[in-house]
């Protein structure tokens, strides 16, 4: 069966090498190790991997500064291609004058006079770790002394107290205003000394004595030195396999390890760049910081003027500060940032922002407004990196918070959230910063190490594309424990060898399609009887993929009897040239609904998709043709379809000489029935795709049931496995080399009786030759009328 778009053949090679007439893929990298700077600050130094030259670093000594190779400008010559480890922050004792060094894992603060260490303190009480009132780690300055201050967020007196940042002090122990002393325990963030010790600590420093505030995290400082754990050490998988970086969209882009700060892929990554709504998560870490976040806030008309509605905030609305942290990071609402920023007054918020920036190393971020609306919100991937790397170790609970897909009311609308891998993150976009993105996941390397890495893409046409590919080319060309010599790493590429988008076979596949009921009514009545109304919005992305994929819930007829229920479904005939005009290549008739009425119009579907050009898996005219896969021959590739129903009916199971569906039997007979039609299948084609309708109907997580069977398909030899019936987005995820999507949701469906029937899930899936290349998740929401929207 061929495809029914035009195809190409693309025929492409990577990593060429040539040495002495040989073609060779030569792995190779030298280390050279970098020297902090001298001063009190974020150190900016790191480990540069490269292969040819001696490097120097960035410091304090007039060493020349050392950029990493950026694809964009490569011209068609060898290249090296160049990794880095970024340092974690460092301290340096000044050669004169005070400063304060402040140990959260040894609870100890030092003062050290002219590079020497004169005196300690013991930490009686600090922040919670893990929580939102940890401490904040960072370089800082002493701000404001006080002998006694009172706090009217703990309505307690801190004695000897020298404010550092925001809320936060460094003071005696607490007492409440009767003079007695606070309990012990966990403090709201701030440093607390014996008062004694406060008092001493009080007298011996001034104000704008720099103060440098550690928690003790940093694996990069013991990974970049000599004493690099073996089965830590960062290597390539292998050096016949590893490939070029991709092609991507944006602007500027960082890969790193959150961990110990490999830096697998830069682009641009020190170029300036407009962030968007990226700025919501310094506005988040301020507000936690520095707002109480059990104060009633109330939105205002002032808070509500800003641009958009995400997050559907309302004047008048009353809640604690702390629970505008979720429609700012879920929804990314614009008002939310304004309520948050006006407890401090906004001026003082971004102020307290710039001031963060600075604490935290970020040399290159301006920060003009807490909502990322102004396009002079600046920063580079980087920067950013580095802001996600403090999160991660300091304030994971943040991260936490975006990795959710919903909180009450306020949706997730990061495009990876469905993703099981995906463990937070945000997006933004303004016309002047196009879309930006960070996005942190879980990747496992090998067989049990598993590792957290940040991507970072600013000024992308193609958000999700980059990231993705990203994602896979790093999952699938490093791995941690490899023992090889420094003298057998290099790659050398061109640019003609970078692995294009354009060049990769595509898929796109769409959640239930119903066409019936209230859909049909509202192309009557809003829709000027024209059937293709429900993808005015969403045809230009359908049309973009090599094959587009559909699970067609029902009968396109107008025969037959009802022989169904109250909920029975059949589409008018139209629907089946519509589907093609939409832009749909392939649907699957294997589901619950297919016999609602009686096979007289499962077999004029049939007759009718093939009239109109589009193909089906999971059902035929005998049992042969329904487990057999639809082929389709794209870019030299051989691509099968094949689709069951696990939730009958069975009665409509296709027989040696009867037409019907591949209805899955119940128990172990099911499994049996899978695994033995997967196996034959993928003998027969180079990419197999197994269809399922599974699950509970509005659950949101797949049940044992589901795992099983998807996972079986990918044992036996199935790529992609994509789940429907559910009416709900369930997850994602990545099984032995393939992806399995345990449910897509609604598509076109006259269920807007809730907000989770209401969004679905397309996702989109490149492969480059045999290998996968992304898995793009595209989420859509129905408006009332039934119509998706891209979101």
């Amino acid at each position: 069966m061929q495809p029914h778009k035009e195809r190409s053949h693309v025929l492409w090679g990577i990593f060429v090498f040539l040495l002495g007439g040989v073609c060779m893929a030569i792995p190779i990298f030298f280390i050279k190790h970098i020297a902090s700077d001298t001063s009190l600050l974020w150190a900016s130094n790191y480990i540069f991997i490269t292969g040819t030259e001696t490097l120097k670093g960035v410091g304090g000594s007039g060493e020349e500064t050392v950029r990493v190779a950026d694809t964009s400008l490569m011209k068609n010559r060898p290249q090296v291609y160049e990794t880095r480890i970024l340092s974690q922050p460092s301290f340096s004792v000044p050669e004169s004058g005070v400063a304060l060094f402040a140990d959260l894992r040894e609870m100890m603060i030092r003062l050290y006079r002219d590079g020497k260490l004169e005196t300690e303190f013991p930490i009686v009480s600090k922040g919670k770790p893990g929580s939102l009132w940890e401490t904040p780690t960072g370089s800082y300055r002493i701000k404001t002394k006080e002998e006694n201050h009172y706090s009217t967020m703990g309505n307690v007196w801190m004695p000897y107290s020298m404010q550092f940042f925001g809320n936060f002090f460094i003071h005696g122990w607490p007492r409440y205003a009767d003079g007695s002393p606070v309990p012990q325990g966990f403090s709201g963030g701030c440093i607390r000394l014996s008062e004694e010790d406060a008092r001493k600590l009080f007298s011996l420093v001034d104000k704008g004595t720099p103060l440098f505030v550690t928690n003790g995290a940093g694996p990069a400082l013991i990974l970049a030195s000599a004493d690099t754990r073996e089965e830590e050490r960062l290597g390539y998988r292998g050096i016949d396999t590893f490939s070029p970086p991709p092609a991507i969209s944006g602007y500027a882009a960082l890969v790193g390890d959150l961990e110990n700060s490999f830096l697998f892929f830069e682009k641009n990554s020190e170029e300036i760049h407009s962030i968007a709504s990226l700025s919501k998560l310094m506005t988040a870490l301020i507000s936690v910081e520095a707002v109480n976040q059990f104060e009633k806030v109330e939105v205002t008309n002032a808070d509500v003027a800003a641009y958009g509605e995400a997050g559907g905030l309302g004047v008048g609305d009353r809640m604690e500060a702390g629970e505008l942290l979720w429609p700012l990071l879920l929804s990314s609402s614009n008002d939310a940032a304004y309520v948050i920023a006006r407890q401090l007054g906004t001026e003082q918020f971004v102020r307290l922002m710039n001031e963060k920036s600075e604490s935290l190393g970020l040399v290159r971020t301006f920060y003009a407004e807490p909502s990322g609306l102004d396009p002079e919100n600046k920063s580079t991937a980087l920067d950013t990196f580095k802001l996600v790397r403090h999160l991660w170790d300091n304030k994971r609970s943040l991260l936490e918070m975006t990795a959710m897909r919903s909180h009450k009311t306020w949706r997730n609308i990061h495009p990876f959230a469905s993703k099981n891998s995906f463990e937070g993150g945000k997006t933004g976009f303004i016309p002047e910063a196009k879309k930006t993105i960070v996005s942190v996941f879980s990747v496992p390397f090998g067989e049990f190490a598993e590792r957290h890495i940040a991507i970072v893409v600013l000024g992308s046409d193609n958000l999700q594309s980059d990231v993705e590919r990203l994602r896979l080319w790093v999952k699938q060309n490093f791995s941690y424990g490899l023992e090889s010599s420094l003298e057998s790493q290099q790659v050398e590429y061109t640019a003609e060898d970078l692995q294009d988008s354009s060049r990769s076979l595509s898929m796109l596949f769409t959640g239930d399609i119903m066409m019936n009921r209230g859909v049909e009514q509202v192309i009557h009545k809003y829709g000027n009887d024209d059937w293709m109304f429900p993808f005015l919005y969403t045809r230009d992305v359908l049309a973009n993929a090599d094959i587009t994929f559909a699970n067609l819930e029902g009968p396109v007829s107008d025969k037959g009897t009802n022989v169904g229920s109250a909920y029975s479904f059949r589409m008018d005939p139209q629907v089946a040239s519509t589907l093609a005009l939409a832009g749909f290549d392939i649907v699957s008739l294997a589901n619950n609904h297919m016999g609602d009425w009686s096979r007289d119009a499962f077999e004029d579907t049939m007759r009718r998709l093939q009239h109109a050009g589009v193909a089906y898996a999971g059902g035929g005219w005998n049992e042969k043709e329904s487990l057999e896969p639809t082929v389709f021959d794209v870019r030299g590739k051989r691509i099968g379809f094949l689709a069951f129903s696990d939730v009958g009916p069975l009665w409509m199971q296709s027989k040696e000489a009867l037409s019907g569906i591949a209805a899955v039997p119940a128990g172990n007979a099911g499994k049996t029935y899978v695994e033995k039609s997967v196996l034959q299948a993928a003998k027969k084609v180079d990419i197999l795709i197994v269809s399922f309708h599974f699950g509970e109907e509005y659950e949101q997580a797949p049940n044992a049931r589901q795992k099983d069977l998807a996972r079986l398909a990918i044992d036996s030899g199935a790529r992609v496995v994509i789940g429907h019936h559910p009416h709900v987005v369930e997850g994602i995820e990545e099984y032995r080399g393939g992806v399995i999507a345990y449910s897509l949701g609604n598509f076109v469906f006259d269920q807007g009786f809730s907000a989770e029937t209401r969004e679905g899930l397309m996702l989109k899936i490149e492969f480059d030759g045999d290998n996968l290349a992304a898995v793009i998740p595209i989420p859509v929401r129905m408006n009332e009328y039934y119509q998706p929207e891209v979101e």
